[in-house]
């Protein structure tokens, strides 16, 4: 007990020694990384900053003589300010996080004034609030100011829309800054606006003021974006400003930061020792402010609201000179003083219009070599990756929905199956696959016309040159048969609709979301499946000749328009609640409907094939062995590049979307399967009824990402000679040599292709899930 007593306290003491050199032990390595970290960015924030400030001053330089520009790097200085001015602004609009207000329901705002005090003023003020008619009048108006609109191409019949709608959408933001009060956010539009009307007047210096006007902007916008108080400046009146800012230092240092930047901006050249050292004082203003901020957020004392704020704030004011360089070195490049690097990244593309000189194979729309232009032949390129990609998404989803039930089956055999395929083909890489199916599509088929297969009596040919099939002859009648299976659907879902328990008013200013409220519940889901079917058969129309040909382009995008204004209304009715269907579950209400069915079917089919078939002719023009050929527009040919691509991408990809189904099913509470059961429901019914309804909710998001997979891993097709964007845009790049402007061209192709994709599955994800946080 004397032992025990006596050593206990010896032992505390060792601990409380251990816990402290362990707590000095981290503290002074927290401190060394806190200051390893203040050296790291200052470096960083010298190094870019310089750079930047350098090409600032290069391009803003002007030395023309004689109406000549001699500095071939020089940007006007309204242009300079669109780019660095326009990087800023939509950095801080984002970071800002108002531009959602702005699209938000209008605010019905009174005058109260009696000059204007009538219903007119009201509704000018309520529709000018409305973000998707400014962005529809901009695009509208660009159009309508072009000089020589009826020479237009699509291409540039769209770019001109986009330039005009981009204006717009800037100045309704503008307006709607002002009239809903997002302070800040109007506070920055109205700086921009400012500085680009203002600045080319003043002949700023190239050497100080230039450098100092941007640089310094972009340090005092992060600087304003991380105090968050502009809004704050505006309630400041003459009676009080001073009791105000005694009591809020960060809104007077914030004013206080504004006025030095405008003096300075126009005064710069009379201070030298500010001038001289620029750039290490704006590195170390930008030090301090990311410390201190740094400091502050690591506290966790404001509110979430205001800790995300800042958080974005603080990782734009860390990237700002990397992205300001980026920004200024691109710029840059593009008019670069060595006429080989300036050659090189020139974004002309004067050379796609020039005929291209390889033949590639593309369907609908066939190219001719030397004929037909570079754009011609990257519309082609599009379509083939469009079609492959559209292909193998739809079967890899089937194939992927029904691997991933099987893999919960309870029979062994089937869910050991599922599970091989699945451990096969997800482990397997994509390019390895490919490359697996293009090689046994090569031994399997027959080689040459020779060699060729015939089954079924010439209905059906094939060897490793494609596969030939019958097919209908006249396609007009299969339009004919669409459009009486699309009716039926209408008249079905027209019989099988009931009134909703709550009836949804279309509203004082409904016009534009839903323009036949007032035709009522029963009417109105009527005229908006009429409108929808009938703006999908307007589309096809209207697009043939597109995808055919190598015109169409204006009839494509008037289609388009018509679709996307369908489709808008027909979800607006859908979303209101009105468009409640009651389906007859009992054995004579599904044998009645199937019925109808097998009827229209019978009738579309019949109206299809009443024109005839089309049947692979295959001929031989001479006696040559060889000679042997499938006549033109007989029949049906599927590529074997084409078929390799669909396998490839279709068996890859559906083993990933086996495992997202799985999953999700898995992921379900158990007691949604027991109540199914529990109501009698068979297997089916359960899966189709109660299951994948709900995992739809988390399997849409994953497919979102698998689907833009296979658009992205299209890209792979030159494995199997499959011309694609890829492969096309390779072969151009070797001809021209414009491997820069194509590769941008590329990029947005690819971005444009995946953002489409995302798009409709985020409208779809909120169709069948409304949660947010």
């Amino acid at each position: 007990m004397v032992n025990y007593f006596s050593t206990s306290p010896v032992v505390e003491k060792e601990d409380e020694n251990t816990s402290g050199t362990s707590s000095s032990f981290y503290k002074i390595k927290d401190n060394f990384i806190f200051i390893l970290s203040i050296i790291f960015f200052w470096f960083y924030s010298n190094k870019f900053l310089n750079s930047s400030a350098k090409y600032a001053t290069d391009m803003s330089r002007d030395l023309s003589f004689g109406g000549v520009q001699q500095n071939i790097s020089y940007y006007p200085i309204e242009t300079l300010i669109l780019s660095i001015g326009g990087f800023l602004l939509i950095s801080y609009l984002l970071i800002q996080n108002e531009i959602e207000d702005a699209f938000s329901e209008p605010n019905k705002i009174s005058l109260n004034n009696s000059l204007f005090n009538n219903a007119f003023f009201d509704n000018l003020i309520y529709y000018i609030q409305i973000m998707p008619l400014w962005i529809i009048f901009g695009g509208l108006s660009g159009i309508s100011l072009n000089a020589n609109l009826t020479s237009l191409s699509v291409l540039s019949l769209i770019i001109t829309f986009a330039k005009g709608s981009v204006f717009g959408l800037f100045i309704g933001l503008f307006v709607n800054f002002a009239i809903r009060g997002c302070k800040s956010s109007f506070f920055a539009i109205s700086m921009f606006l400012l500085t680009y009307l203002l600045i080319p007047f003043l002949d700023l210096s190239s050497s100080t003021q230039v450098p100092f006007f941007f640089i310094g902007g972009a340090v005092l916008t992060s600087s304003l974006l991380m105090q968050n108080n502009v809004s704050k400046l505006f309630s400041l009146r003459r009676h009080n400003i001073l009791d105000k800012l005694k009591n809020d230092i960060q809104s007077l240092s914030s004013l206080f930061s504004i006025i030095i930047f405008i003096i300075l901006t126009f005064q710069i050249p009379l201070f030298p020792i500010i001038s001289d050292i620029l750039i290490p004082l704006l590195s170390f203003i930008l030090l301090i402010n990311v410390a201190y901020w740094t400091f502050t957020l690591s506290k966790e004392s404001s509110q979430p609201s205001v800790h995300e704020h800042r958080t974005a704030s603080l990782i734009f004011m860390i990237g700002l000179p990397f992205f300001l360089y980026l920004l200024l070195r691109f710029m840059y490049l593009l008019h670069h003083p060595d006429t080989v690097m300036r050659n090189r990244w020139e974004l002309a593309y004067d050379f796609m219009v020039d005929g291209n000189t390889f033949r590639v194979n593309t369907w609908p729309f066939e190219v001719t070599p030397g004929a037909d232009s570079r754009w011609l032949f990257y519309k082609a390129a599009i379509i083939n990756s469009a079609r492959v990609t559209l292909v193998s998404i739809f079967f890899c989803t089937i194939l992927g929905i029904i691997v991933g039930v099987t893999r919960l089956s309870s029979n062994k055999l089937a869910s050991n199956l599922a599970t091989i395929y699945v451990e096969i083909f997800r482990n397997l890489p994509l390019a390895v696959l490919l490359f697996l199916v293009a090689t046994q599509m090569g031994h399997q088929f027959p080689m040459g016309m020779k060699n060729i297969q015939d089954i079924g009596g010439g209905r059906i040919y094939f060897n490793n040159q494609g596969i030939w099939f019958a097919t209908i002859a006249d396609y007009s009648r299969l339009l004919i048969g669409i459009i009486i299976l699309g009716s039926v659907r209408i008249f079905l879902r027209h019989t099988s609709r009931v009134e909703p328990r709550l009836l949804s008013g279309g509203g004082k200013y409904s016009f534009l979301s839903r323009p036949f409220s007032k035709l009522g519940w029963k009417f109105e889901t009527l005229v908006a499946d009429i409108l929808m079917f009938s703006g999908l058969l307007l589309f096809i129309i209207f697009s043939y000749s597109f995808f055919t040909t190598g015109g169409g382009g204006l009839m494509c995008l008037i289609g388009s328009l018509i679709l996307l204004g369908s489709f808008y209304l027909y979800t607006n009715v859908d979303d209101s609640g009105i468009n409640v269907l009651f389906i007859d579950d009992t054995d004579e209400g599904i044998r009645k409907r199937l019925t109808i069915w097998l009827i229209s079917i019978s009738i579309a089919a019949g109206i299809a094939i009443s024109g005839g078939f089309s049947l692979p002719d295959l001929y031989q023009p001479s006696s040559s062995p060889g000679s042997w050929r499938i006549l033109d527009n007989t029949g049906f040919e599927i590529t074997p590049p084409f078929l390799a691509m669909v396998l490839g991408l279709t068996l890859f990809t559906a083993s990933v979307v086996a495992e997202i189904v799985r999953g999700s099913i898995q992921s379900l509470p158990r007691g949604q399967v027991e109540a199914a059961i529990s109501l009698g429901l068979s297997p089916l019914q359960r899966l189709r009824l109660v299951i994948l309804p709900q995992a739809l909710r988390s399997m849409i998001p994953l497919l979102n990402n698998q689907f833009m997979n296979v658009w992205k891993n299209s890209s792979l097709a030159i494995i199997v000679a499959y011309n694609d964007i890829f492969y096309q845009f390779l072969v151009m790049s070797n001809n021209v040599g414009k491997v820069i402007p194509l590769f941008i061209l590329l990029l947005i192709t690819y971005q444009f292709g995946s953002l489409l994709i995302s798009a409709i599955m985020n409208w779809f994800n909120a169709r069948v899930t409304s949660v947010k946080i």
